[in-house]
């Protein structure tokens, strides 16, 4: 992908945040309010600014989990993620008398048939739209993304965790989340080795997912491979050059191609 700042993660992300929510609220003219929860408040400040959100008719730009003044004469855009808090707090603006006039409704990701049907039983007839638009990780820059999951490592390395093949699932989500926003289906490679189980688990993970992805796809024609190749390194695999290249792979990639 091209680094330059109209093909970068971040205009892709803000592009596909604006064919789809944007879109969608576009045919109405009235003015919005726009409901986020931490993860997608990090992920709309990262690719674009209050401005932009003006322009397309969001007045207010609100947080999900805090208290807010009912303002029944608007619509609400809710962007949040599949979680049961989030869901629960979504379900407890309409339940027992409604906050807003309708709610417009999109998950960063799918979102498990139990908490659908929460909402469903609670509050469908305030809904107008329900969507999984399937962007669940952080572009940092045009290059560079996160998954945004800073208790991952020790999860994963842990001796002690409990939750090592729920972490590595959710991660393979991510990955698989980020190919579908490039439209990418990529080969996934990984080195053998048996000191670096995590990064097979975790290649296959993403390997299999991708397939499903791709199965499901609404587009009517059936996605092959293609050119792209999604490396999969443990941390094992090289510890020192982080250390001495800015604690990041990305300078040392850099300066590799300038040497």
């Amino acid at each position: 992908m091209a680094a330059s700042s109209e093909y970068g993660l971040k205009t892709i992300v803000w592009k596909r945040i604006k064919d789809t929510i944007i879109t969608d609220c576009r045919k109405s003219e009235v003015w919005k309010i726009l409901i986020l929860d931490p993860f997608t408040t990090k992920l709309l400040s990262t690719c674009c600014k209050m401005s932009d959100l003006m322009s397309e008719k969001i007045t207010i730009v609100e947080d999900l989990y805090k208290s807010r003044e009912p303002v029944p004469e608007m619509k609400a855009i809710y962007f949040m993620t599949p979680t049961a808090k989030s869901v629960d707090a979504f379900i407890d603006d309409f339940k027992i008398k409604p906050k807003y006039k309708g709610a417009y409704v999109y998950f960063t990701d799918y979102c498990p048939d139990e908490l659908f049907n929460n909402m469903k039983l609670y509050c469908g007839k305030h809904i107008r739209i329900c969507k999984e638009i399937n962007i669940w990780f952080m572009p940092q820059e045009a290059q560079v993304f996160t998954c945004d999951n800073p208790g991952a490592f020790q999860s994963i390395y842990s001796p002690h965790s409990q939750d090592k093949k729920k972490t590595l699932e959710t991660l393979a989500d991510q990955l698989v989340s980020l190919c579908a926003t490039l439209d990418e289906y990529p080969g996934v490679r990984y080195k053998k080795d048996n000191s670096m189980e995590n990064a097979k688990i975790l290649a296959e993970l993403v390997d299999n997912k991708l397939a499903k992805h791709y199965e499901l796809d609404d587009s009517t024609k059936k996605k092959g491979k293609t050119q792209a190749q999604l490396l999969i390194v443990e941390r094992g695999f090289d510890p020192v050059s982080p250390i001495l290249h800015e604690l990041t792979y990305q300078a040392m990639g850099g300066y590799i191609r300038e040497a």
